[in-house]
């Protein structure tokens, strides 16, 4: 007779989780100050047209061709080995999807890289044709950030989105910068904390829909092997199971919402007790204080 799983515990352990362009921009420059020899900071050094790590400072770190390549190398090449016990899962915040994913062998790092390349590239020329733009706001719940995308849509046509839910309180807008900047005054002018995120391009709106299938097949030829442990998407907020899933998963993120509260709780029910913010920098360890669900160290 086959054992009785259905009271089996899963095994405690540890999840390695990376940030998305929030990461720390300085931060990601320090880390691959310290790994200046390695390969993917060679690449990376290269792509970006630049001759030596000594040229990080002459570089815009407020345009997505540049802050994402650089968040994705720093999240491979610096972290240190995680805490707590075996390795169960691997995050990925938005972008850090990515990471999360080469971390884990579904797709190899120099590949990864020319996708994230790719990625950047997409969103800045879509910020060229039609300016886009991703603001913060906190303080509110879901009701009132509603109630504030409304008003903004109804007063002027356009695209705003909640691209991100990072705890009850904690909310991303994307969407047409006019409308964004408009949003982002009306919520201040409320009691609301909202500020504009320095990122170029509309991510997790449908301002990226025309770029899906470009990026859908830079996806599909970069993924060769499902991950090595369970990965769990911070879009779908589920842990995705074959390499087709992961494609259509990564290609869907440029569109839909980042479900960071949703995540961590998938991460819990697979028995991770404790997860290491590979960086660059300590975002994800600051969010963890206004979604408490899961603890977070700094690498």
């Amino acid at each position: 007779m086959p054992a009785d799983t259905s009271m089996v515990t899963p095994p405690k352990g540890t999840a390695v989780a990376f940030p998305g362009q929030g990461g720390d921009w300085r931060a990601a420059l320090s880390v691959l100050r310290q790994h200046r020899d390695h390969p993917l900071v060679v690449d990376v050094v290269g792509r970006l047209g630049i001759a030596s790590t000594d040229d990080f400072d002459g570089l815009d770190g407020l345009d997505t061709r540049n802050a994402q390549p650089v968040i994705y190398v720093s999240g491979l090449v610096g972290p240190a080995p995680p805490p707590g016990g075996p390795v169960v899962a691997a995050i990925g915040h938005s972008l850090g999807e990515i990471t999360a994913a080469a971390w884990s062998g579904a797709i190899a790092p120099g590949t990864g890289l020319g996708l994230v390349e790719a990625r950047a590239a997409l969103g800045h020329a879509g910020d060229t044709l039609r300016p886009g733009a991703m603001a913060a706001v906190m303080r509110w719940g879901a009701d009132e950030i509603e109630w504030l995308r409304r008003r903004v849509l109804a007063a002027s046509a356009g695209t705003l989105e909640v691209a991100v839910v990072n705890s009850a309180e904690q909310h991303v807008l994307s969407g047409d910068a006019a409308l964004v900047d408009e949003a982002v005054a009306l919520a201040n002018e409320e009691g609301a904390v909202a500020r504009r995120l320095p990122i170029g391009g509309a991510y997790h709106s449908p301002l990226m829909v025309p770029h899906l299938d470009a990026f859908r097949t830079r996806v599909a030829a970069a993924v060769t092997a499902t991950p090595s442990v369970p990965l769990v998407s911070s879009t779908s907020a589920r842990v995705v199971t074959s390499t087709d899933d992961l494609v259509d998963t990564i290609v869907r993120s440029l569109v839909l919402p980042v479900r960071w509260e949703a995540t961590i709780a998938t991460a819990v029910g697979l028995g991770v007790h404790h997860a290491l913010d590979a960086g660059p920098g300590d975002t994800l360890v600051r969010l963890a204080r206004f979604a408490p669900g899961l603890a977070f160290d700094p690498a």
